[in-house]
């Protein structure tokens, strides 16, 4: 079925991590309501909105960082990981 594919051992953490993510989210979600609130970011969000940011932040800070940096992949989450973490929990 997904012989087109080419799935490494990275890809599948990746995507078990994204998908743990979200059922973390839906149980949350389930037992303690999200309500927007406003933190450091200029707009009221919820867990989701801030999950959602915080993905989005990995995503273009690796996207720079192959653009303008000339070291491995692997050293931009020294700097992703903690901002994905600080608009989860603060922003």
């Amino acid at each position: 079925m997904f012989e087109f594919m080419y799935f490494t051992f990275q890809t599948l953490i990746l995507f078990s991590l994204v998908l743990c993510l979200f059922v973390t989210l839906a149980i949350l979600d389930k037992y303690r309501r999200s309500y927007p609130r406003k933190g450091f970011l200029p707009i009221s969000t919820t867990r989701g909105d801030r999950v959602f940011l915080g993905i989005m932040s990995i995503i273009i800070i690796g996207i720079i960082w192959l653009r303008f940096v000339p070291l491995p992949i692997e050293l931009s989450l020294l700097f992703a990981l903690p901002t994905a973490i600080l608009i989860i929990l603060k922003g």
